[in-house]
């Protein structure tokens, strides 16, 4: 009887040690991408999961790091794991040719978000002007940076998005770019109180990036997942249950 139990608490512990240990790199710290970095709460979190479902001989792992650190790795050919969320054109890639990119795993778009009760109706970047845009501290808009440069708006920066929605709740701004799976969180219970730009910032894909230098065979495993029926259903699924509004 000691004989089986052993088996059966070394069996399990076998079968991990054989899967291949893969750390996915975010620097996306905002909601509902990673809401808790502890409790290890939010999409990314969830994405992970189901790939971990998927018996693909991997473990994968989601690991915070900032993008400065992620680019000083990239350069120095030493960024042992993936970046999940990411575009070609964020990382100088657009012809994908210099790194490895799955299927997107997500549509997104950056949007102009106002309050209701003072819309800021965008149909040109020239609607900003004179108005308070806030973003990102470090994060560059295109456009809107040149006009700021140029003193026809006022760019006001945040360290988060939490703290960019609160600035535009209490009219500290005249409107906020945002990520929409973002606003469509942070505004599940009162959704009504805001008002989205006609004319987007920005619209892309999230796409998980691997650098060449990575095992083929993983490149491989993970375009097969997320073309996967089954995968793509239950993913489809979380996002709905992120971005479902609370009535």
């Amino acid at each position: 009887m000691k004989y089986i139990l052993l088996l059966l608490f070394i069996l399990p512990l076998q079968l991990t040690a054989r899967q291949s240990q893969v750390e996915v790199y975010t620097y996306h710290n905002m909601p509902p991408y990673v809401i808790d970095l502890e409790q290890k709460s939010g999409l990314y979190f969830e994405f992970v999961d189901l790939l971990n479902q998927m018996n693909s001989g991997y473990q994968f792992k989601l690991v915070y790091m900032p993008r400065k650190r992620i680019d000083h790795r990239l350069k120095q050919n030493k960024l042992n794991g993936v970046v999940i969320g990411v575009n070609p054109k964020w990382f100088r890639d657009p012809t994908q040719s210099r790194y490895h990119w799955t299927p997107k795993m997500m549509s997104d778009q950056d949007i102009f978000v106002s309050l209701s009760k003072h819309p800021v109706i965008v149909n040109e970047l020239s609607d900003l002007e004179s108005k308070r845009v806030g973003g990102i501290h470090g994060f560059k808009y295109i456009g809107v940076d040149s006009l700021a440069n140029q003193q026809k708006l006022t760019r006001v920066n945040t360290q988060s998005e939490t703290q960019l929605f609160d600035m535009l709740k209490k009219e500290r701004i005249d409107t906020a770019i945002l990520s929409y799976y973002t606003f469509l969180y942070l505004s599940k219970r009162d959704h009504n109180d805001f008002y989205i730009a006609e004319k987007h910032h920005d619209t892309f894909t999230r796409h998980i990036m691997l650098p060449k230098s990575q095992n083929n065979s993983l490149y491989l495993a993970l375009n097969s997942i997320l073309i996967c029926e089954d995968f793509t259903k239950h993913w489809k699924q979380r996002l709905l249950n992120y971005t479902m509004p609370v009535h």
